[in-house]
């Protein structure tokens, strides 16, 4: 685009020198009526002698400066408008209507004398001077007698020179005039100077306009100029304060003074010399249009003219009397120009099958197929167009705009730019399918690019300080070198107008640029600014939730600083970023420029914690925290924000490396889901859910994020980690959920610390709160586990992991963490199911007041009051006797069969075991319930006791399960301590110690001290029972079968 399009106005300046032309041949005042004077004396050929009027001899003196012998002519006619000179006059032909006037001189006023006092004072004359002019008139021309008739031919020979106001000079060979045809013409080379300006062509053709109500005083019937054409080779000098303009044409130059424009055709060019290397050139291989108006600005002007006052008019007839003469103005010369001559360019419009604009002082080329540019909106359209008669384009498809210095390229069918007085872009447009790029000077390599399919805009921002860019239609902007990239249908940046240090909106200018008011200005504008897309000056944050732009307070900025202040897309729109990549229907990024603190961060991630495990975080903090991974955050929502830093070394757009652009936080809403790869075939970090706050504090991972969710799900190193509000802090590897939610992972022994046949899943589901560091996890309130057949109730629970699991990025393989510790608090209930070749084997039922489980090694701490129960196949008979009718020595008695046997143990202190080891004790107030049912979950009444079963009580309880080698089922050893009671449904005893050893149904029970052993049979349904008294005793009820040491008394019947 041209760089000074104000230098164009200076054209205007050659093209009023052809005007001033036009005032020439359709004055129509050349024939005034003649006044009658007296006859004076003849000379010695007889010719009419007369001294020539001082008014006249003034006026040749002042006027024609070509021509020196006018000012003592021998002919000199005054008429109304002017004065004609010339030494000879004769007839060519006997009708005396073509004369032949030889030199051939004239001045011509723009009005008749006494129209504006001092006979047209306001506005110089022209004059026209030639060798020879031969000049036909409508009738016999006598002006002695007053006879001159309109002047129908006129040929004017040898050099001709016109001159005109504001030092207007045409100088040419041999003009003709036609009435006929209304053409003025010429052939030969036409030279003219106007003011400082310098013009050549070849040939002249004016086209005139017929007056439409003829004076009789009229010499002339024109009563206007249509066209003014310079035939070929049309080349003009001109002079601005911005270095001088040189305009070429291959063919013909028009100028057309009604409508005021003005064309030159074919292979046009013009160059602009601004003394700092090569020109500036506009080219265009079909035509250059020029639109003007009447200057009203300069008409209202009191304007001194270059060649002074008009005189008065006086024509030169018989005698030698001087007299002024009036006439009524001719009807149409003044409606075809202004008052003063002076005209305005108000459109440039340069069209062809190839527009070239080049400008080496701004190193900026653009080739196009229509130029257009309107002045007074100071509007410029680039566009590539169909030729006339076509209707396929030109070998061109998009206008292409180029600055080698910033490594700007631009491309786009049609682009509209309106600048400002200052030659600064306002607003630009752009429609069809484009392009903008960027390329390293040095390197050649693509730093920026931007694609768009329908439209782009460039508008600024009402009731601001900012601008705003849109790009319409599959929009996509890239930063390859940062592996950066945004595409959607629509996207909206909105940045600062820069300022200058005059604070003027404007961006500051060199010296070389500071008159440069052209389109080729605009053009370059709008591309440095699209080339600082990547760029960015410190200045005040924007809040990151706002969703419109507003102005921010800027510091003071150079041509080639840039701040964006937020970026908007929206519909299917993609964002690639070495830190986030996104897919969503509605994006927006606001810029701020301070980075958020790791304090604030810090300040921001505080947790309500109840629960806090021991010396969980001063291990983490101790150890080196694991290296952040390069892989981005791969997130999809309905609607993304974000928070971007620009750091203060952003403003450098000439090393882009030094550019920083850190995302601080952002939010999302609808349908989230958030991935973090990790190196090789390892699971992702995956979060959904339906809204999220993200911040981070630095670009090692220092994010904390809140997530909002029916539910919100956390997926990582195989943690599923859900509920309505989860928040994960990846800087200190803690993750927390506000309310209800729950944990799976997948674990590889069981509760009781068992190797599984293949690994489980782990759930644990809580109604409050969760906390979890990556190695210990905390449920509060309504705390369910459940593992395989295992479930675990509590209102407290803590999870200890035997590995810390990761929610930052590292370059090692996951750690293979299991579950070390179980830790349930308040309210537990403990519901295990045990299988063997898939086969039922146990069932075990409890609950306790805290309950700890230690898989590493087995042990298993609880606190009472607590209960057990325990359903096994049966194994046979434990405690029942036959009734006695039945009963022979040494012959088993029949019990009732049962499938199931079912154990029961209450206590009230604590018991510890070792589930591996499957040994237990229990202390305090220790019951046991047991004997045969008929199903699982199936219970025992103390009160009704089933045959072969039993009650046993003791101060504590220890439980030893072992297994047979030959047998598949395991068996129990018991053994009770202090106030040991055993009571079946046949008898009951009392010891200090009472033993029990399932695989051989044997009781032993001991007293300690001076303390006796005492047990009770019933061996007959009615009657007393056998009271039994020793210091030890041995019984095995299914056989009926005691044996007793130190024997103190026996009481019974049998």
């Amino acid at each position: 685009m041209l760089k000074r399009l104000s230098f164009t106005l200076t054209v205007t300046a050659g093209l009023t020198g052809l005007y001033w032309l036009y005032a020439l041949v359709v004055t129509p005042r050349l024939e005034p009526p003649l006044l009658a004077a007296p006859l004076g004396p003849l000379d010695d050929q007889g010719e009419l002698k007369a001294e020539p009027p001082p008014g006249n001899r003034d006026d040749a003196e002042r006027y024609l400066p070509a021509a020196p012998w006018a000012a003592q002519a021998k002919f000199q006619i005054r008429l109304a408008n002017g004065v004609l000179f010339s030494e000879t006059w004769k007839a060519r032909n006997e009708s005396r209507d073509v004369y032949e006037f030889q030199p051939f001189a004239m001045i011509c006023f723009d009005a008749p004398t006494g129209e504006n006092g001092k006979g047209s004072a306001d506005q110089p004359p022209v004059t026209l001077v030639s060798e020879r002019g031969l000049i036909r008139f409508s009738s016999e021309f006598d002006p002695v007698n007053q006879k001159v008739g309109r002047v129908i031919n006129c040929k004017l020979e040898g050099q001709v020179t016109v001159m005109g106001p504001e030092g207007l000079t045409i100088q040419g060979r041999d003009l003709f005039f036609d009435e006929s045809t209304m053409e003025l013409r010429s052939d030969a080379a036409v030279e003219f100077t106007y003011q400082q300006h310098h013009g050549t062509g070849e040939g002249l053709k004016v086209d005139l306009l017929p007056t439409d109500t003829p004076r009789p005083d009229q010499l002339l019937g024109i009563g206007g100029v249509r066209l003014v054409t310079l035939l070929h080779h049309v080349e003009m000098d001109l002079v601005s304060k911005d270095g001088p303009l040189h305009v070429t044409c291959e063919e013909d130059f028009k100028f057309n003074p009604i409508e005021k424009v003005a064309q030159l055709q074919k292979n046009v060019q013009v160059t602009h010399h601004t003394g700092r290397g090569k020109p500036n050139r506009l080219f265009s291989d079909d035509h250059l249009i020029l639109v003007f108006e009447d200057d009203t600005a300069r008409g209202q002007i009191d304007t001194p003219l270059s060649r002074g006052d008009a005189p008065t008019f006086v024509p030169i007839v018989r005698g030698n009397a001087s007299q002024s003469m009036s006439a009524a103005p001719a009807q149409g010369f003044g409606a075809a120009r202004s008052g003063n001559g002076s005209m305005v360019l108000t459109k440039l419009q340069a069209t062809g099958r190839r527009v070239e604009l080049e400008s080496p002082t701004n190193a900026l080329t653009a080739v196009m197929t229509s130029l257009i540019y309107d002045v007074p909106s100071r509007t410029a359209k680039l566009a590539v167009l169909p030729a006339e008669g076509q209707t396929k384009l030109s070998e061109l498809t998009s206008v292409i705009v180029k600055q080698t210095r910033t490594g700007i390229e631009l491309c786009s069918p049609y682009l509209e730019l309106t600048h400002d007085a200052d030659g600064q872009i306002v607003s630009a447009k752009g429609q069809g399918a484009g392009r903008m790029r960027r390329r390293s000077p040095d390197s050649n390599v693509i730093e920026l690019s931007a694609k768009w399919q329908n439209s782009f805009e460039l508008q600024p921002e009402p009731n601001s300080d900012l601008d705003r860019l849109t790009l319409a239609g599959r929009a996509i902007l890239e930063q390859p070198a940062r592996k950066t990239g945004l595409r959607g249908e629509q996207i909206h940046l909105w940045f600062d107008r820069p300022k200058g240090k005059n604070g003027t909106g404007n961006l500051v200018r060199s010296d070389s640029e500071s008159s440069e008011r052209t389109a080729d200005v605009a053009a370059n504008s709008l591309l440095a600014r699209r080339a600082r897309l990547d760029a960015a000056e410190p200045g005040p944050a924007v809040a990151a939730n706002e969703t419109k732009p507003r102005t921010v307070p800027t510091q003071e900025l150079t041509v080639r600083e840039f701040r964006p202040r937020q970026l908007q897309a929206q519909d299917n729109v993609i964002v690639v970023s070495p830190q986030m990549s996104a897919q969503t229907k509605w994006f927006v990024v606001n810029f701020s420029d301070e980075s958020l603190k790791p304090s604030e961060l810090a300040e921001s991630k505080k947790s309500r914690r109840r629960v806090r495990p021991a010396s969980a975080e001063d291990d983490f903090a101790k150890s080196e925290r694991p290296k952040s991974s390069a892989e981005p955050l791969q997130l999809m929502a309905d609607r993304i924000r974000a928070k971007v830093n620009l750091k203060n070394d952003s403003t450098n757009v000439v090393n882009t490396d030094d550019l920083q652009a850190e995302l601080t936080e952002v939010w999302t809403e609808g349908n989230v889901d958030i991935q973090q790869p990790r190196q090789g075939d390892e699971e992702p970090l995956h979060l959904t859910g339906e809204k999220l706050h993200m911040r981070n504090a630095s670009r090692d991972g220092q994010q904390v994020l809140h997530i909002f969710g029916q539910p919100a799900v956390i997926r990582a190193r195989g943690f599923d980690i859900e509920g309505n509000e989860v928040f994960l802090d990846r800087a200190n590897n803690r993750t927390w959920i506000e309310g209800a939610g729950a944990l799976r992972m997948p674990v590889k022994n069981d509760f009781d610390g068992r190797k599984l046949a293949s690994p489980a899943l782990l759930t644990v589901w809580w109604k409050e709160k969760m906390l979890f560091d990556g190695q210990t996890a905390t449920f509060l309130n309504g705390v369910k586990a459940a593992l395989s057949d295992s479930r675990l109730q509590c209102e407290e629970m803590e999870v200890v992991l035997t590995e810390r699991i990761s929610f930052q990025e590292d370059s090692g393989p996951p750690p293979q963490a299991e579950v070390r510790r179980v830790i349930c608090k308040d309210g537990v209930e403990i519901d295990h199911t045990m299988y063997v070749d898939k086969e039922l084997s146990e069932i075990r039922r409890g609950h306790f007041a805290t309950l700890t489980l230690d898989q590493q090694s087995g042990r298993m701490d609880a606190v009472g009051p607590g209960e057990i129960s325990l359903w096994r196949p049966g194994r046979g008979k434990r405690a029942a006797l036959a009734p006695r009718a039945v009963a022979q020595a040494n012959r088993p008695l029949e019990s009732e069969v049962s499938n199931w046997e079912f154990t029961r143990i209450t206590f009230f202190g604590k018991t510890i075991g070792n589930l591996r080891d499957r040994q237990t004790k229990f202390q305090d107030r220790v019951h046991i319930i047991y004997g045969p049912v008929a199903n699982p979950l199936d219970t025992i009444d103390p009160d009704h006791l089933p045959k072969d079963g039993g009650v046993m009580e003791c101060d504590s309880l220890q439980i030893l399960q072992r297994k047979e080698a030959n047998s598949q089922k395991p068996f129990v050893e018991l053994e009770a301590k202090g106030n040991a009671k055993l009571e079946g449904r046949t008898f009951n005893a009392r010891a200090d110690e009472i033993t029990f050893d399932e695989s051989k149904e044997l009781y032993t029970l001991r007293a300690t001290g001076n303390r006796q052993v005492t047990i009770w049979r019933q061996t007959t349904p009615v009657g007393e029972p056998n009271e039994l008294s020793a210091k030890s005793l041995w019984f095995i009820p299914s056989l009926n079968r005691i044996r007793s040491d130190q024997t103190s008394g026996i009481r019974g019947t049998n």
